[in-house]
C-alpha cells in the first residue's frame, strides 16, 4: 500500500489557490476595464451599495480552494477507492449552491450577478481541474511503483 503524498497535496492546493485567485483577479480587472462597476450591498442596508473590494475577490476564491484541498485529502483517507466520484459530487453541489450568493444580492444588476457567477465557475474549473490532475498523476505514479 502506497502512502498518500500529503506534502504534494498541500503544494498542489496552494498552487490551485493562487492560480484561481489570479484568474479571478484578471477577470475582475478586465470586466472593470470594460465598464463593470461591481456595485454591491456590502452592509445590511441594500440602498447603500459600494464597489466590491479586491479583498473580497481574493477571499471568496482562496477559501474554497483551500477547503476543496482539505476535502480531497479527507476523502482520500476515508474512501481511498472512490475519492473522485464523491469529491466531484460534493464540488458540483457546492458550485450550484454558491450561485445563490450572487443571484440573491438585492439591488444588484443582472450583469453584475452573471459576472460574479462566472467568477465562481472560473474558480471551480481551476480548483476541481487541478485536483483531478493531481489525482490522476498520483494514481499513475502509484500504479507504476506497484508494478
Amino acid at each position: 500500500m502506497q502512502k498518500f503524498p500529503t506534502r504534494s497535496l498541500i503544494i498542489v492546493g496552494l498552487l490551485i489557490s493562487v492560480t484561481s485567485v489570479l484568474a479571478n483577479l484578471l477577470f475582475f480587472a478586465l470586466t472593470q476595464a470594460l465598464g463593470e462597476k461591481y456595485i454591491l450591498p456590502l452592509n445590511e442596508n441594500p440602498v447603500q451599495s459600494e464597489p466590491m473590494p479586491i479583498l473580497m475577490v481574493i477571499l471568496a476564491t482562496a477559501i474554497p480552494a483551500i477547503l476543496a484541498t482539505f476535502l480531497f485529502g479527507f476523502l482520500h483517507k476515508v474512501t481511498p477507492l472512490s475519492v473522485l466520484p464523491t469529491f466531484l459530487s460534493i464540488c458540483f453541489t457546492a458550485l450550484l449552491i454558491s450561485f445563490g450568493g450572487p443571484l440573491d444580492l438585492p439591488g444588484t444588476g443582472i450583469q453584475t450577478k452573471i459576472l460574479l457567477s462566472s467568477m465562481h465557475v472560473i474558480a471551480a474549473i481551476i480548483i476541481i481541474g487541478g485536483l483531478i490532475i493531481f489525482h490522476s498523476r498520483n494514481k499513475i505514479t502509484t500504479e507504476t511503483e506497484n508494478q
